[in-house]
């Protein structure tokens, strides 16, 4: 929202349009500007006044932009249209329009006298200062209008109108925007997520063909053994990669819903762990898993995609893994935190032997907080599962991070909140 401007929201010429015709009805001058006081649209029936004098002298026109940036800021504070004398002496009105508590611009209107009687002395000081001609200006403020304070209230309560409809527009137009930028962001992850995907296959295609040249050359019995268990494996990762797509895109159309049910936690972690095991020992990695005790024994959730994301954590960092000569560690730790009616869980997977650059890990959270990820190097992310894993945890209203320290290592940390079951 920050970055947004209300030129952003609202078209320029529809401005225009609702403050001539604004103008037009009542008679006075109008001009609509942004949040700092500058204006965005052309003066409708401004005054010679204003227009000639005021605001063609670079010390004028400063002193009414800081006039009506300080009108809506008074206008923000009292929750209603504000009437006010400028700088110059006129009368004028404004009011804010806002998004939330954002102030996004002004619609003022006025340049109006509530007396016939000019303050010589006061104009004089201001031509002055301003370096303007003091019989032209003093000409120029006996033309401005002048009405009563009763019509001056009745006109800025019509503009207070005016400016709420604009601040509905705004509100509404700013949703659209950001609506489109979640599906533009969804795009941008699903095309980065495919594309390392179709590495991947591409991969391990050309590690088979390669075999297979490699035993059409030899045709010896070890080579054809050695090439059948390559293909084996590559095939699994392959099944693997497959089922990635398909679930990836089941979620990003909408087509398959979170499947809630009373689940333990413990249970999940220890499947994963038993899961993971023995391809960890292969790698001379030691995989473990810690439960808090106060991590309440029976969730409301969905425990098998839990599962799936830790799994996919687990067997990412371990499959990577060059071969340890040194063991290394692993761990899977589960702790809890009471927000409100819910209970956050907070999930912690830590690779003790890994460690990533501030670069590359500033990419992950990035792609965390707004969805894109991109490496220029494959081996250097080793992302092969987060699209999957960062999209679960979306759909679950959660959060996901990642630290990595040279002395600690690197922790995937997952926060989902989770209702507790109690036994009745």
């Amino acid at each position: 929202m920050a970055e947004l401007l209300l030129t952003d929201l609202i078209d320029v010429e529809l401005l225009q349009k609702i403050q001539d015709e604004f103008s037009k009805y009542t008679g006075m001058a109008a001009l609509t500007t942004d949040a700092d006081g500058k204006p965005i649209t052309k003066g409708s029936a401004f005054t010679d006044f204003c227009m000639k004098y005021t605001r063609q002298s670079e010390l004028g026109l400063r002193r009414c932009m800081e006039s009506d940036k300080n009108a809506a800021l008074k206008a923000l504070e009292s929750g209603e249209p504000v009437v006010y004398v400028c700088h110059a002496g006129l009368a004028d009105f404004a009011s804010p329009i806002m998004m939330g508590d954002k102030l996004l611009g002004c619609f003022l209107g006025g340049q109006v006298r509530v007396s016939s009687k000019i303050d010589e002395e006061a104009l004089k000081e201001t031509a002055k200062e301003l370096g303007i001609e003091y019989e032209s200006y003093y000409q120029a403020m006996e033309s401005t209008n002048t009405i009563g304070k009763k019509e001056l209230k009745k006109s800025a309560k019509f503009l207070g109108i005016v400016a709420n409809v604009l601040s509905e527009m705004a509100y509404q137009n700013y949703m659209s925007i950001d609506k489109y930028r979640n599906l533009e962001r969804a795009a941008r992850s699903q095309s980065h997520f495919l594309m390392d995907l179709s590495s991947d296959l591409h991969e391990n295609m050309s590690e088979w063909i390669a075999a297979l040249r490699e035993v059409v050359k030899n045709g010896s019995v070890e080579t054809v053994m050695d090439v059948i268990d390559t293909m084996l494996t590559n095939g699994t990762t392959t099944y693997s990669i497959i089922g990635d797509i398909v679930d990836y895109m089941k979620f990003s159309d909408g087509n398959v819903a979170l499947y809630e049910a009373v689940y333990s936690i413990h249970e999940v972690v220890q499947a994963v762990v038993e899961l993971e095991e023995e391809e960890a020992k292969a790698k001379n990695v030691k995989l473990s898993y810690r439960v808090d005790e106060d991590v309440p024994a029976y969730l409301l959730g969905d425990g098998g995609r839990i599962g799936q994301m830790l799994a996919k954590l687990v067997s990412n960092a371990v499959t990577f893994k060059k071969d340890c000569m040194k063991e290394a560690k692993m761990e899977i730790l589960v702790s809890v935190r009471k927000d409100s009616y819910a209970h956050v869980l907070e999930i912690r997977v830590c690779d003790r032997g890994k460690f990533f650059s501030k670069d590359t890990l500033k990419v992950f959270n990035d792609y965390f907080s707004r969805g894109m990820l991109h490496f220029k190097e494959r081996e250097e992310s080793e992302d092969f599962s987060l699209s999957i894993v960062d999209l679960f945890v979306r759909q679950m209203q959660g959060k996901i991070s990642v630290t990595s320290k040279e002395t600690e290592g690197t922790v995937f940390l997952i926060e989902l909140p989770q209702l507790e079951v109690t036994e009745s």
